[in-house]
């Protein structure tokens, strides 16, 4: 600030360490941080995602793993709906092993919402692109209930303005891990992670109805 000192105009400049700063001050341009201008809650208010979970990086590789995997590509985790294949297939590409209770969420493209719950049979050998950020509960608690946080206005709109690169935009582990969970979502986890498990339980029955009806109105029609 400015100070007048004898009829002489002096800029005084605090200076402070960058571990001073905090994670929501970001000095690079290149690396701007969007969450300054944003109506988010800080950690006060909330927890952050990082405390809660773990962003694994289990990786089969193809040249190492001969076995047949159900892989998930990007296009098959859709607004919290995880598209399982009907086969499992060997490896072509290296893949990140998926368990039972994940959510993933691709870093790729996020305005494309290519977010899910892993709620298949654990026994499955499951695998997904290595565009996916595969997060995983610190315990046992259901964290069916990030789908919905991680769609929302606001999570997405972080990702959208922290994604970096021209023709394959994506955005960093650290944009996902500083989100904060705002205090009441966070109270009421267990009711939306059961309300999540419900809907994708619904979806299934529907998707198996629809295919029988489908088989049946094959059977009927003239080849």
């Amino acid at each position: 600030r400015d100070r007048d000192l004898g009829g002489v105009n002096m800029a005084i400049c605090v200076i402070k360490a960058t571990t001073q700063l905090g994670p929501q001050f970001v000095l690079t341009p290149e690396r701007y941080n969007p969450k300054r201008r944003m109506n988010l809650s800080d950690e006060n208010d909330g927890v952050l995602l990082s405390e809660i979970i773990t962003l694994e990086n289990d990786i089969v590789a193809s040249k190492k793993d001969a076995s047949a995997w159900y892989q998930i590509n990007t296009s098959d985790a859709m607004g919290g709906y995880l598209r399982v294949p009907s086969n499992p297939e060997q490896l072509n590409s290296n893949k990140k092993v998926l368990k039972t209770g994940d959510v993933i969420i691709s870093r790729l493209r996020p305005y494309l919402r290519q977010v899910a719950y892993v709620d298949t049979d654990s026994n499955s050998q499951l695998c997904a692109s290595t565009e996916f950020y595969v997060l995983r509960a610190r315990n046992n608690e259901s964290i069916a209930f990030l789908v919905p946080f991680l769609l929302s206005e606001a999570a997405q709109t972080v990702f959208a303005n922290s994604v970096e690169g021209s023709q394959h935009p994506r955005f960093k582990e650290e944009d996902i891990l500083n989100l904060v969970i705002p205090s009441e979502l966070f109270e009421e986890r267990e009711k939306i992670s059961q309300d999540i498990s419900n809907a994708i339980n619904q979806y299934r029955e529907y998707e198996k109805s629809l295919g029988s009806a489908i088989s049946r109105v094959n059977g009927i029609m003239p080849a």
